[in-house]
């Protein structure tokens, strides 16, 4: 079961619009989305594009430790 599946909607429309402009890179995101079953999976690299498409999103997070990288990437798949 791969994190792909639970990913944020909003920020999934993100990541999938950047596919025209930056297919190598979404690409390599999309995989390690794939084969990734836990959030400490996740690349560094991955894992902070997507805090930040959900950032561009306003995603609100309900964590009391605002600056927890970890506790919101955790939001980001709804957990």
């Amino acid at each position: 079961m791969s994190l792909l599946k639970d990913l944020n909607p909003e920020v999934r429309q993100l990541l999938d619009a950047d596919m025209e402009n930056y297919p190598n890179t979404t690409k390599a995101i999309i995989d390690n989305l794939q084969s990734a079953y836990v959030v400490g999976d996740l690349t560094v690299g991955s894992a902070t594009t997507l805090l930040s498409y959900a950032d561009k999103v306003d995603m609100k997070f309900d964590t009391p430790y605002q600056d927890s990288f970890v506790l919101k990437l955790y939001e980001v798949f709804g957990r």
